[in-house]
């Protein structure tokens, strides 16, 4: 299988992008969307990666959302990689074909044996959608963190993803690819690794672990500020376990229903029934997921 990673790097971005490789997914390019941070720093931030990973997967840029000053860097930090401060990268070069016409031109190509990995806002598929109404029928497997479903919750809660974009998110989740995975905000929150196990990695005589190490501390402050978690939450690292691992979560049919106007514009609700192409996350084994986090970085 081939996997493109649509992707604003972000913190828990980079940790599922490192994730990935080491776990040898056939990862054939990376598409940068709108989301953690700007888009610059996003850019810059994945040739950081990539030279930590000493890949040269080719990255291409999407459309640039123009949005208000909302970003997440109160989770992500000023550039996007928490405390770590990287210099300019000027070496690696970004692709001149666009996000949306690189997913087209991968889609005919490798059509059943491509997986689309959306790990931020949907903008670049949604795009690549619009401009080519035949893409749901030939990539049959979609993988999205986003969305948000917790029965017991008093009140919905905005998921980022979704927010930064809500006519993407409508489009794509409406749209009729075989078979969307979700893997919403709650399962991202409950799947945490141990402070001191991510923190100690900055010690590992493993590169890839120290720049995990390195970079987590920021994201540990903000799980345990607004989510309560004593450890590193992982909605992104998460969602690439799904991949590695396919017990890991269980799925059951729902319908998201994105609100795109009226002063509930950006919520999604999912709501559950008998058949659906979206197999959104219901539950998952957080020892499972903890192991697979563990035997990557250690």
């Amino acid at each position: 299988m081939k996997y493109i990673i649509d992707t604003d790097p972000g913190i828990d971005d980079a940790i599922a992008i490192c994730m990935a490789i080491r776990n040898k997914l056939d990862v054939i390019g990376f598409t940068l969307a709108t989301g953690n941070v700007d888009p610059d720093k996003s850019e810059n931030n994945l040739k950081i990666i990539e030279d930590f990973l000493d890949t040269n997967i080719p990255i291409f840029k999407g459309e640039i959302i123009n949005r208000s000053s909302e970003t997440a860097e109160y989770a992500h930090g000023k550039d996007g990689l928490g405390y770590a401060v990287f210099p300019q990268n000027e070496t690696r070069r970004i692709e001149k074909m666009s996000a949306e016409d690189f997913i087209i031109k991968a889609s005919k190509k490798h059509k059943d044996d491509l997986t689309v990995v959306c790990l931020g806002p949907l903008t670049n598929l949604a795009n690549a959608i619009r401009k080519d109404r035949n893409l749901p029928k030939r990539i049959k497997h979609l993988v999205v963190m986003g969305a948000t479903f917790d029965p017991d919750a008093s009140e919905a809660y905005k998921e980022f993803n979704i927010k930064i974009d809500p006519l993407a998110a409508k489009l794509v989740l409406n749209s009729p690819f075989e078979e969307i995975k979700v893997i919403t905000h709650e399962v991202g929150v409950k799947s945490f690794v141990e402070k001191d196990y991510v923190l100690n990695l900055k010690n590992s005589d493993d590169l890839i672990s120290r720049f995990v190490g390195l970079i987590s501390e920021k994201y540990i402050e903000f799980s345990y500020e607004h989510h309560g978690t004593i450890g590193l939450g992982t909605p992104d690292p998460t969602t690439i376990a799904s991949i590695i691992d396919k017990d890991l979560i269980t799925y059951e049919p729902f319908k998201i229903d994105v609100k795109t106007e009226g002063e509930d514009v950006g919520y999604s609700y999912a709501t559950k029934v008998e058949k659906s192409n979206i197999l959104l996350s219901t539950d998952f084994d957080l020892e499972r997921f903890r192991q697979i986090f563990k035997n990557t970085f250690k």
